[in-house]
């Protein structure tokens, strides 16, 4: 009776007890219509001395011819239907199979998993449709955490090599103050820039999770801009007169304190980046704040574009960064409700950032 823990056993069984059970009812219904009918009919001849004949005469005939067929039907009908539903049920769990299949083939790592879609439009179609688009963006996911993983690793390893390597060289022999004076500043660096990096790294980590509890008030985004600015002068050398400023009087809803970290990420890669003239603008409509941040660079290349906010991108760019300025950027703006978003405008580069308007 192994059979029957299947589902595809259970049910075919199921099929034929309710075709039993559907034999039974109508010929146990037939024969009592058949005892009532002749019954009715002798009541109506006879009056009331048929009241005491019961089963006697036709009813009795008819009745076993009835249970004779019956007899004889039955096995027939419930074997066939048994049948029918083992093949029915075959049928209707062979997806269910191949998806087994393919998923111990893919649990050996010989390919992905992806279940089979029949293309007729049933329910399991529909199921499989949105499964397979489910394992499809954990996948992506999936590999997106390696490569953030492994990039993030060997971040965090060329500062700590950088300092290791400084430490070792210097203690090697007697050195006077100014040496250790200049590998301690070395190491001072390495480890601020360590510092940045895992600030950097536990922000993405908090925008992923959900956690970042951005607050939401209103704050005036054009003293926002203005502020960035004033930090990218002091942060970069010359920043005063590469820098112009356009601003519109335009308040937005959202947390002042990571919309700061959102334009100083903007202009710190337009500085670094772009060419000699970048500017920042603000302006104002009925639903959204929008702030631009152009400059007349060489701009981004097609091919990378689409790559730009991958974390570690920095494919065209030198490599004094960790590639993450665009990416906690725009984790930071989506955090807000807000929209980060590369223009397709000619020459330079130009990255427009749009905040929800602050109602009245």
């Amino acid at each position: 009776m192994n059979w029957l823990r299947t589902l595809r056993g259970r049910l075919a069984a199921a099929f034929a007890a309710a075709v039993l059970g559907t034999v039974l009812f109508f010929g146990t219904a037939t024969a009592i219509a058949i005892f009532v009918h002749d019954h009715n009919e002798r009541i109506s001849f006879t009056g009331d001395e048929a009241q005491a004949q019961g089963w006697v005469g036709d009813d009795l005939h008819d009745a076993k011819k009835l249970g004779i067929a019956m007899l004889i039907v039955s096995p027939f009908a419930v074997l066939g239907a048994g049948l029918f539903g083992f093949w029915l049920a075959g049928r209707a769990l062979t997806p269910m199979h191949e998806a087994a299949a393919r998923a111990r083939r893919a649990l050996k790592g010989d390919g992905e998993l992806e279940l089979p879609v029949r293309g007729i439009g049933d329910e399991w179609d529909e199921l499989a449709t949105v499964t397979n688009e489910l394992l499809r963006a954990q996948s992506h996911a999936a590999t997106q955490a390696k490569a953030f993983s492994a990039n993030a690793a060997h971040e965090l390893r060329t500062p700590l090599t950088t300092m290791l390597g400084e430490v070792q060289v210097t203690l090697r022999r007697e050195r006077n103050p100014d040496d250790y004076r200049t590998a301690l500043r070395v190491v001072e660096e390495e480890a601020r820039r360590l510092g940045r990096l895992v600030e950097v790294l536990l922000a993405l980590a908090r925008a992923d999770a959900g956690t970042l509890n951005p607050a939401t008030i209103r704050f005036d985004i054009a003293r926002a801009a203005r502020l960035a600015v004033d930090r990218a002068t002091v942060a970069h050398k010359g920043a005063d007169r590469r820098l112009a400023l356009r601003l519109e009087p335009a308040t937005g809803l959202g947390d002042p304190l990571l919309t700061g970290r959102v334009f100083d990420n903007l202009l710190d890669n337009a500085l670094r980046h772009g060419g000699e003239h970048v500017e920042m603008a603000v302006s104002s409509s009925p639903d959204w704040v929008r702030v631009t941040v152009s400059d007349d660079g060489p701009g981004i290349p097609a091919s990378i574009r689409d790559r730009v906010f991958e974390r570690f991108a920095r494919e065209g760019a030198p490599s004094t960064g960790f590639g993450l300025g665009l990416a906690i950027a725009k984790a930071l703006a989506e955090a807000q409700g807000g929209h980060l978003s590369l223009d397709d405008g000619p020459g330079g580069a130009r990255f427009v950032v749009d905040f929800p308007t602050a109602p009245d």
